[in-house]
């Protein structure tokens, strides 16, 4: 028997990325360690998503002692998806819906004098540089993510209610995606001490949270509270341009309730008209978001 040395034409891969955008994240992250994601909420594709440090896939194989040793720069590990990090500011977006949830008709009547600090018992929540916020109601509290009022707000709130919500926000659960992640953990329970509820309320403490699943939260409020699975690949051809496998957007379900999502949504635009984010301000279109500086350790 004679062997064909002849190599079979292997099928290919068309991602749901988009290479423009995903040129403009990894520029804008630089040389930089850290993560970009972005989906696309109608449909759950994934535009883009950057982790750095990163290294050239065409060259893996001579240079696999050095990737594979650089321990310290972790080129291997995925940011976007696997790296866990204190959510900092943008877990009051959690915090926000679990308060909402239990003040659905008075949360406008919410109000609070904020002096750059709060105090309860032996516990002490300071704003971000000690900036004193003055009087806010809940929508500016938000948009100023004020760390006191939102220390103050957590000590209200119904800890097996907050642990339910952050459950149904996929915290501590496998999340609907068929690539390597790392699962997001929010300590609250019925038995937490007030510290960890002070702490967990502005991102802090021992709750960890991957890019990836910010994104999901964040999707599913731009998507009126219903979340797209998130995907990456949108069909396998092979060399005839025959397609081999398809996928398309597929509902995980409901995170939140319609009218939740868009009083979330108002709440996050103004963020951008007059609190945190104003750089997305007068831009041409309509930005909603939320910021975070975490203290890491």
């Amino acid at each position: 028997n004679t062997i064909a040395e002849k190599k079979n034409i292997g099928d290919n891969v068309i991602t749901t990325l988009d290479v423009n955008l995903q040129k403009t994240a990894s520029e804008a992250l630089g040389i930089y360690k850290g993560a970009i994601i972005a989906m696309d909420p109608a449909t759950g594709q994934i535009l883009a998503m950057v982790s750095k440090p990163d290294f050239d896939p065409n060259q893996v194989v001579q240079n696999w002692n050095v990737i594979n040793e650089d321990q310290e720069a972790g080129p291997l590990l995925n940011r976007a998806t696997q790296g866990l990090y204190p959510g900092g500011s943008t877990f009051k977006i959690v915090t926000l819906l679990e308060y909402l949830r239990e003040h659905p008709t008075d949360y406008e009547e919410y109000s609070f004098d904020c002096s750059g600090k709060f105090s309860i018992e032996d516990q002490t929540i300071n704003c971000y540089h000690g900036i004193s916020h003055g009087q806010e109601n809940l929508l500016m509290s938000f948009a100023k993510s004020c760390n006191s009022s939102f220390a103050n707000i957590s000590t209200g709130l119904n800890k097996k209610s907050f642990q339910k919500t952050c459950e149904e926000l996929l915290f501590n659960q496998e999340l609907p995606v068929s690539f390597h992640y790392k699962e997001s953990y929010v300590p609250i329970n019925a038995a937490s001490p007030l510290g960890e509820v002070m702490q967990t309320a502005i991102g802090q403490g021992k709750t960890q949270i991957t890019p990836l699943h910010m994104a999901m939260i964040t999707a599913t409020i731009a998507n009126d509270g219903l979340l797209m699975e998130p995907y990456l690949i949108e069909q396998i051809e092979n060399y005839n341009q025959n397609i081999v496998e398809s996928y398309e957007p597929k509902e995980y379900g409901r995170l939140m309730t319609e009218t939740e999502a868009v009083l979330m949504n108002t709440f996050m635009e103004e963020v951008v008209q007059s609190g945190t984010a104003t750089k997305l301000k007068g831009l041409p279109y309509t930005a909603a978001g939320k910021t975070g500086s975490a203290e890491y350790s």
